[in-house]
């Protein structure tokens, strides 16, 4: 391996956050020559304004002319790569994020160029294509505190399919640092400003709920209540971004009613975009048999061409987790066993109490016998001897 794929493919591992779609986003990081904080915004040609994210609509073969700010705000000059880069549904989180580092852009990154620089790699291995993730976009230095705007332009395929594409331009700063065996690792850390594009044509909206699982996590309180742990993946199964409101209901047997909670919102996610959702819904008694239902509802994704209302039904998925109360299992055990125990000694000592006793009168009557000169005892029972 080549240090040069080495760097490309630690980009990815080592990319310390992803920040997009706030007004004037901006990151830090600590350097040897000093805090470096440097953001990106939408702009004009005369410099940044108010707008949070890029949000476009047009028809295939459609050129789009617009403009990026970066601004250096660290005191020292600072040198950054500027470049599109296609966006993805995070599955752990559900949350809108980018591409790999090292991942060069297919859709819309791809389509996105940067102040005439490069934007996409040809169809080649994944290590040169490493190799040509880490040239695209433009290379700038900015003095501390200058901003420069940089002119971006869009070229829509004329075979782009309709619906809605995501993407970011992103500012990245790099930082080289040797590891112990002499290999150069490349720390970059990403800031940019979403862009939202909707190619026009048929639209179609859909989510799906699936993969639901549910299990109980009780507590060591015999009398206490434990949580049911709900996790399921939420996809967007049309080709428009959409947010969604998920929430969670868990029953018992014969339909009584647990618990319900509702969860924060799966904001924009992607067209066939797939994010993974946990929930813990607390307070739920232990009644063997749980039943957990999952209901998530389709609301319109960020930015106002998102905003188009869609008639989307509901998406539903439902699992069963066993809750035992085993803590109080354990107790109920415990008090049956110990009363048991009590009984079965109370009996034991009362055979053994009765046994000496008998012994004790056999003992008696046979030392009575023997001062009579061989004649019998009267009986314990009562009666002379004849």
């Amino acid at each position: 391996m080549t240090i040069r794929s080495r760097i490309a493919r630690t980009c990815a591992i080592a990319l310390l956050a992803v920040m997009l779609g706030g007004l004037g986003t901006a990151s830090a990081l600590e350097t040897d020559q000093g805090n470096v904080t440097w953001g990106v915004r939408p702009a004009t040609a005369d410099g940044p304004d108010s707008r949070t994210a890029f949000d476009f609509q047009a028809a295939p073969g459609t050129l789009i002319e617009d403009w990026i700010a970066v601004t250096n705000f660290s005191e020292q000059p600072a040198s950054f790569r500027v470049y599109a880069s296609d966006a993805t549904t995070d599955y752990d989180t559900a949350a809108f994020t980018l591409i790999g580092a090292e991942q060069a852009s297919t859709d819309l990154g791809a389509w996105t160029v940067v102040e005439s620089g490069p934007s996409e790699c040809p169809d080649t291995n994944d290590q040169a294509e490493e190799v040509c993730a880490h040239d695209l976009g433009v290379r700038i230095t900015l003095d501390g505190g200058e901003t420069r705007v940089l002119p971006f332009a869009v070229t829509v395929p004329h075979d782009a399919t309709p619906g809605d594409h995501s993407a970011g331009v992103v500012a990245s700063f790099e930082q080289e640092t040797a590891e112990d065996d002499g290999t150069t690792v490349l720390l970059e850390q990403r800031v940019g400003a979403r862009i939202y594009l909707r190619v026009d044509g048929p639209l179609e909206a859909g989510v799906n709920v699936a993969g639901v699982t549910a299990s109980y996590d009780g507590t060591i309180n015999p009398f206490g209540r434990g949580a049911a742990i709900i996790g399921f993946d939420v996809t967007n199964t049309g080709n428009v971004r959409l947010s969604g409101l998920p929430a969670v209901r868990v029953t018992g047997p014969f339909g009584l009613d647990l618990g319900a909670l509702d969860l924060e919102p799966v904001a924009n996610l992607l067209p066939g975009g797939t994010g993974h959702v946990t929930a813990r819904v607390p307070a739920i008694a232990p009644v063997f048999l749980l039943a957990a239902k999952v209901t998530v509802t389709p609301t319109a994704g960020d930015g106002s061409i998102a905003e188009t209302e869609l008639d989307v039904l509901p998406a539903t998925g439902s699992a069963q987790a066993w809750a035992v109360p085993w803590s109080a299992l354990v107790l109920i055990a415990l008090i049956s066993g110990g009363t048991w125990f009590v009984v079965w000694r109370r009996r034991r000592y009362r055979r053994l109490l009765a046994a000496e006793l008998a012994q004790y009168t056999d003992e008696i009557l046979a030392g009575a016998e023997a001062r009579a000169g061989g004649q019998p005892a009267r009986s314990a029972a009562g009666g002379a001897a004849r």
